[in-house]
């Protein structure tokens, strides 16, 4: 299916991020549909949306998650959470580089910059090559048929400046207790994301995009199997593409 565009909606109030969604202003943002199976865009069995805001400071996401049985268990520093716990994910693209952070209800994080590798060699951009394969918790994702070489993963990577928080509708890890689910707000600051934008205008002006997207691992636990849920259908099961990402605009109203 065509690749969807999205209007960002500029906001001049301020936003608290403690993840309960309380604000007037999240009321008024423009919230995606219900998130789909990665795969064909078929319905999945709970509801789970995005909504994206935006000021000269910050590009602030918020994510409703509907889950009767709300479990998380890991904690430690950048777990990859989805391995073991139902998560949201947010992915940005800027020009070499994407972003990638992972959240469970614990409020746990992971964050990954991605770089594409043949830009770098293409350009003879030794230094910041060599510098990529210094860093001590790495993965080399090997090429697809659109890459020659493939990409790089800083698995210690830290966006400068993100804040993030989870509000619980429900009694976490009790499975007893039937709940409604839980919010998600994050706050990824311009100044951080330059490390991301590889030299694209940002803050962003009125009309400018860039290619994003926001992802849910649902854990079944009968089956014991996870699969994903996305805001933009893939056609595969692969979130790693971000041509198929939606076009987030970003609209000064």
């Amino acid at each position: 299916p065509p690749v969807k565009t999205y209007e960002c909606l500029r906001t001049s109030e301020p936003i608290t991020i403690d993840g309960r969604l309380d604000e007037p202003v999240w009321k008024r943002a423009k919230w995606s549909e219900p998130f789909a199976m990665i795969h064909d865009g078929s319905r999945t069995p709970l509801d789970t949306r995005v909504a994206f805001l935006w000021d000269d400071q910050y590009l602030f996401a918020a994510y409703r998650v509907e889950d009767a049985d709300i479990r998380a268990s890991m904690s430690g520093f950048n777990d990859h959470v989805y391995f073991n716990d139902e998560d949201v994910e947010l992915f940005f693209e800027g020009n070499g580089y994407y972003y990638e952070l992972g959240l469970n209800a614990l409020n746990t994080s992971y964050q990954i910059r991605w770089t594409w590798v043949e830009p770098l060699v293409r350009e003879q951009r030794f230094s910041e090559l060599e510098e990529l394969f210094k860093a001590p918790d790495v993965l080399y994702y090997v090429a697809r048929d659109s890459e020659k070489i493939g990409r790089h993963a800083d698995l210690n990577y830290q966006l400068p400046g993100c804040k993030h928080a989870v509000f619980i509708d429900g009694t976490i890890n009790c499975p007893e207790v039937k709940d409604r689910g839980w919010t998600v707000e994050v706050a990824l600051p311009w100044e951080g994301l330059r490390q991301i934008a590889g030299g694209r205008t940002l803050p962003p002006k009125p009309g400018d995009s860039f290619r994003m997207t926001a992802y849910r691992c649902h854990h079944d636990r009968k089956t014991r199997t996870a699969k994903g849920w996305t805001w933009s259908v893939m056609g595969n099961d692969n979130i790693h593409i971000p041509e198929r990402w939606n076009q987030v605009v970003f609209v000064d109203r």
